[in-house]
């Protein structure tokens, strides 16, 4: 049992008690804070907090999963982390200076927003949501008709091909499915600007994808400009469509096969309902992932959304659209107008007015799809960037709290959607905030380290504690705070930008299939250097006034923990950004499974312990009578693993190595016909139950602080790569 799962399958709509959750979490809240603000004599606060912390750890120690324990255990630490906000308002705030005073201010806005989404959080994933499964119709006069939609701007041939040929190999009656490629890079006013050379490009591409689309049996769409950026290319498809749902991909996004059997269902039995999201799983490792090398058993950093928060929103009836792996019902998406874009973030936008308008939403949390990463820092700063903009744009201009249409549940569920979002802010502040003091003398916290200890520490260990039972097993706690360390410099600058002018950003495609030759330190990492030389010299001057300020000692004391935690994060962040070289264009998965090699009239037994798109790994066990040499041809049979479009495969021998447990071999697949091309395609993507297991799989809990220790090595040790990688450079 993972950490802190609890789901209430259910074949009722969970939106149902929303609002009695809504009401009795607000009471709940109201109670909590008249408690908390009753003072207490110091030696019964130091009891209160022995006692807190003691609970806490024997909360750790029984690892609730569920129910009444559970909530108790949250309005616990609910209840500690407001006593300590009022302790900070009352006690702790400076007078002494106007500095002092703007720089207090701050550092309690940024304390402020984690405790606000601390109370969010706890509304929204305290007991999640699992909804009952609903098959798709059997038969073809129950089917809606669906569209599969795949917009695409710039993506290589190939990755649109694979793609493409999942999407055509999606189950479904025949007859009542058609697949869309929508060029966004080979419109009219592309293949007709005034640069010859982008023109030919553009014209070229138009060619070629036409070309293939009418190969695999798709449909070719474009469009004469290109306006609104992915929601102007949805809404020109959907002039030109006319399927009752519409299934819309990312070009990166290879479908499973029972995407729509799993999907349709919930369209069907509600007429009301107007989307069904599932997760964006994501085959190839992230540059944190990348360069730590934690892919395999750190869960991705999307798991803690996809995982817990959606499921969360579904039991509001508030789970939005992400984009892509998404199911929609034409009819209501063109009553609001088409996909919108307003916002950078069309996605959620849409689903926004559509709430309003009293649809609904599902969310079904089984990875359908398998997507890829941002590879390299840049790419993945760039999405990062959109996303952080585009949510406070739909702060700002689309309000959830002010829309009408919206129940309590839904603006709570989508205030928390957006005001997430905000964090590079307060993450720049708690870093910044005690350098005012360490370096400065600005004093921005009043108290000794005795108060901290008895009302700061609760509140941390609570803090830490809530985010282990709410999230424990789909984001580490040090990953998490390096993810958001990462993210904080670059996105700050994006927040700002909205604020000065919500209209001012535009959207930016995300790089994918992006080849690394070499390791190399990313371009984005000059700010880190600034930043990095400010915390060490804070932490330098820190230790000086520690030993000469004996009666500021215990503030000192507490600012430099906290700046000594920042260095360490921001020291691990250079490892991040030491980028790792990757040669591979198309991931490899890890999978486990029996196969039968063919070699002339002889059937080999072997494990196949990878695979890509390209080819894939097999363990031939020491009993094997026959010893492989690079070069020679093999046969798989296609059907034993699940293809039904075409019968053997061949495979070329590419290496060999020796080991104890067998002979490891790297094969190369022989693609001669579409129908072995399918079949390969159908091999690594058609069974979303791999992507489910290999989900799991990571949200393991145990030996967590090993893991969380090795992930702390990592970083540091790749760290000290970026460093000497510097040194190498600024000798040259």
């Amino acid at each position: 049992m993972a950490y802190g799962d609890t789901s209430r399958p259910s074949g009722l709509p969970a939106s149902r008690f929303a609002p009695l959750r809504t009401v009795s979490g607000l009471i709940a809240l109201g109670l909590i804070a008249v408690i908390a603000a009753a003072p207490v004599p110091d030696a019964v606060q130091v009891q209160l907090c022995v006692a807190t912390i003691a609970t806490y750890f024997l909360m750790g120690w029984l690892r609730p999963t569920g129910g009444p324990f559970r909530v108790f255990v949250a309005l616990l630490i609910i209840f500690t982390s407001t006593r300590y906000m009022i302790w900070r308002v009352t006690e702790t705030m400076p007078t002494d200076s106007a500095l002092s005073i703007a720089g207090g201010i701050f550092l309690l806005g940024a304390e402020s927003y984690g405790y606000v989404l601390l109370l969010l959080s706890t509304f929204l994933s305290v007991d999640v949501y699992k909804r009952a499964p609903r098959p798709a119709p059997v038969s073809a006069r129950r089917s809606p008709t669906v569209d599969i939609l795949v917009p695409s701007y710039n993506e290589p041939d190939e990755l649109l091909e694979v793609t493409l040929t999942a999407a055509l190999n999606v189950s479904y009656p025949a007859g009542r499915m058609k697949v869309y490629l929508l060029d966004d890079g080979g419109t009219l006013s592309k293949r007709t600007q005034s640069d010859p050379v982008k023109a030919a490009e553009a014209e070229a591409r138009h060619e070629r994808l036409k070309t293939m689309c009418d190969r695999l049996g798709a449909n070719y769409l474009t469009r004469e400009k290109n306006e609104h950026a992915k929601a102007g290319n949805i809404n020109a498809a959907l002039k030109e469509t006319s399927g009752d749902l519409v299934l819309i991909l990312d070009a990166d996004h290879v479908p499973a096969a029972d995407i729509l059997v799993r999907t349709v269902g919930y369209f069907v039995d509600d007429p009301k309902v107007f989307l069904v999201q599932t997760p964006h799983f994501f085959l190839n490792p992230d540059p944190l992932e990348r360069n730590l090398g934690t892919f395999r058993e750190m869960p991705s950093e999307n798991e803690m959304f996809y995982s817990v928060i959606q499921r969360g929103l579904d039991g509001l009836n508030a789970s939005f659209f992400c984009g892509s792996a998404a199911v929609l019902r034409r009819e209501h998406i063109m009553e609001i107008g088409g996909i919108q874009g307003d916002t950078i973030t069309e996605d959620a936008e849409t689903a926004l007015e559509l709430h309003a308008r009293g649809y609904r939403s599902v969310y079904v949390d089984r990875p359908m799809v398998a997507g890829l990463s941002p590879e390299t820092f840049s790419g993945f700063i760039t999405q990062r960037m959109r996303w952080t903009q585009g949510m406070i744009q739909i702060f700002i201009l689309k309000n959830p709290l002010l829309k009408r249409g919206l129940s309590l549940s839904q603006r709570i569920g989508y205030l928390n959607s957006c005001f997430y979002w905000f964090f590079p802010l307060a993450r720049l502040t708690f870093i910044l905030a005690p350098l005012l003091y360490l370096l400065l003398g600005i004093q921005v916290y009043v108290g000794d380290f005795s108060d901290f200890l008895m009302y700061g520490l609760p509140h941390i260990v609570g803090a830490l504690m809530l985010s282990s039972i709410l999230y424990g097993h789909t984001r580490w706690a040090f990953a998490s705070e390096l993810y958001e360390v990462v993210q904080s410099i670059h996105c700050s600058g994006a927040i700002l930008q909205v604020l000065r002018n919500p209209r001012a950003p535009s959207f930016a495609v995300t790089p994918k299939g992006e080849n690394l030759s070499e390791n190399f330190v990313s371009p984005l990492a000059r700010p880190f250097y600034v930043l990095i030389a400010l915390v060490g010299l804070g932490q330098v001057v820190g230790l000086v006034r520690l030993f000469h300020d004996p009666v500021g000692a215990g503030v000192i004391t507490v600012l430099l923990l906290w700046n000594t935690f920042h260095l360490l994060l921001l020291i691990s962040a250079l490892g991040v950004l030491y980028e790792r070289s990757q040669q591979r264009a198309f991931p490899r998965f890890e999978v486990s499974r029996s196969v039968l090699l063919g070699l002339g009239d002889t059937d080999i037994q072997a494990q196949m312990s990878d695979v890509s798109i390209t080819g894939m790994g097999c363990l031939v066990p020491p009993v094997a009578a026959h010893r492989f040499t690079e070069g020679e041809t093999l046969t798989i049979d296609a059907r034993e693993l699940g293809a039904s479009n075409a019968s053997f495969l061949s495979l070329k021998v590419l290496s060999v190595f020796d080991t104890p447990e067998g002979q490891k071999l790297g094969l190369s697949f022989i693609i001669e016909t579409r129908e072995q091309w399918a079949a390969i395609v159908t091999l690594m993507y058609a069974r979303s139950e791999n992507w489910k297991q290999f989900r799991d799989a990571r949200a393991n809990t145990e030996h967590m602080g090993a893991k969380i220790a090795r992930l702390i090595r990592s970083s540091l040790s790749q760290a000290l790569g970026h460093i000497r990688a510097v040194t190498r450079e600024v000798r040259s």
